[in-house]
């Protein structure tokens, strides 16, 4: 027993520490040659960061951690799926210009639906972006929960609340496809995914085993399988939809370009666009990175971290703030901070300084295993939401920092952070760990 709740403790780490791995292995040994002039310190500084999430994520094992069932997720449910199907007609009218009920008209080119996103953005036509904007992220914590409290407390939900959460999930599809953009279906595999780890991983505490019979695990692996494919070719058809194509291409404008043989075939050129297209997504942020690892520091007084807070505060306050920040640096450097990625330890550097990154990693390697532990043995919901929004920040690594990008995602996380810490530990726990 001992050891299966380590392993179970564990579980999350070596998941993450495994993909960020996979992905600096793609940067360095992938389909792209980047023109690197400090490679030895973009690794060197990236281990170090790794083992900092790591010591960070282990702590937590050793501390008492908070967290206690919500006695009114019920309500937080039903509010935030209402909210999001609400938020729907007036979103997706001020990002796209159309109505949801005209989402068939974008299903056949998802690059025309984000062409024509980023112009009626830009247009702003019906004035009221902002307002709109407001409202979601008032919901956003409301809203963020749907998924994760219907898996959690499935066997209690009504014939009302199934309807809202297949409502709520047609919300975040008909956005998604209204716009072309991948952010709401990625966020969407996450949750789903990692709720189910959560609940998987209560059932295995009170059974004092895996829980799940051969069969059960082969029909949710072949579900997940799908689901991953069927994402993954979500992406890579939206992609080469945007790009005209899956010929060969460069990224910021020459900086590096994929190299292939003219006579590939059809289907080896379109596999290969897949790999290289993987790598640009996923590893592109650690270039950036390797130039602002060159610059000198100027610190962004605690608000460069987050593009919301930053953009924000030169347009009121100061507006140097931003050349002040590595994000404006590598821009100068060639390195495009609005079509690039810079990973997230850069956004965080642009306040504290590269070689105090891996301390703020520490603590969110810390509130990371807390919070995993806290959903597991406290069976917290707050817990389970601090959880995932921090798994999605593990995944966003190498490319920025996503938690706080946008006020409804901040605000959404920092909301639930604050509820979970302010809760009492449940006595007895569902397990003593």
């Amino acid at each position: 027993m001992p050891i299966l709740l380590t392993s179970l403790r564990l579980l999350p780490l070596w998941l993450g520490l495994l993909y960020l791995g996979a992905t600096i292995a793609l940067f360095f040994f992938g389909p792209f040659d980047w023109p690197l002039n400090n490679g030895g310190v973009v690794l060197g500084f990236l281990l170090v960061t790794l083992l900092a999430l790591a010591l960070g994520y282990t702590l937590s094992g050793h501390a008492i951690i908070p967290g206690r069932p919500l006695i009114s997720w019920r309500k937080c449910y039903r509010v935030g799926a209402v909210a999001s199907i609400i938020l729907l007609f007036p979103s997706t009218y001020v990002y796209t210009g159309k109505w949801p009920w005209e989402v068939l008209s974008v299903l056949s080119d998802q690059g025309a639906a984000y062409q024509e996103m980023l112009k009626a953005l830009e247009a702003n036509e019906s004035g009221i972006r902002s307002y709109v904007s407001l409202a979601r992220a008032l919901a956003a914590p409301f809203v963020c929960c749907v998924i994760p409290f219907a898996i959690l407390n499935w066997r209690s939900l009504t014939l009302l609340d199934v309807l809202l959460l297949l409502g709520h999930v047609g919300a975040v599809l008909v956005f998604s496809l209204m716009r072309g953009t991948d952010r709401e279906t990625g966020e969407l595999l996450v949750f789903v995914g990692g709720t189910f780890m959560v609940l998987a991983g209560q059932a295995m505490i009170r059974r004092g085993r895996f829980p799940f019979s051969a069969g059960k695990v082969g029909v949710a692996g072949l579900l997940l399988v799908v689901l991953l494919f069927s994402t993954l070719f979500l992406f890579i058809e939206r992609k080469e939809a945007r790009m005209g194509g899956s010929g060969m291409f460069c990224i910021a404008e020459g900086v590096v370009c994929s190299h292939r043989s003219p006579s590939d075939e059809p289907l080896a050129d379109k596999l290969n666009f897949a790999m290289e297209m993987l790598s640009a997504y996923m590893a592109q942020g650690y270039y950036g990175l390797s130039l602002a690892l060159e610059e000198d520091f100027t610190s962004t007084m605690g608000l460069g971290h987050s593009s919301f807070l930053m953009s924000n505060f030169s347009k009121v306050v100061d507006d140097s703030l931003y050349q002040r920040s590595y994000l404006s640096k590598v821009n100068l450097a060639g390195w495009s901070d609005t079509a690039q990625w810079s990973t997230m330890f850069t956004w965080i550097a642009s306040d504290v300084g590269f070689p105090l990154v891996p301390l703020v990693i520490l603590v969110m390697g810390f509130l990371w295993g807390g919070a995993w532990k806290s959903a597991l043995f406290n069976g917290s919901e707050a817990g389970t939401l601090v959880f995932l929004f921090l798994t999605l920040s593990v995944l966003y690594a190498p490319a920025n920092n996503q938690l706080t990008q946008t006020l409804d995602s901040y605000f959404a996380f920092v909301f639930w952070l604050f509820i979970w810490l302010g809760q009492q530990r449940k006595e007895p726990a569902l397990v003593n760990a």
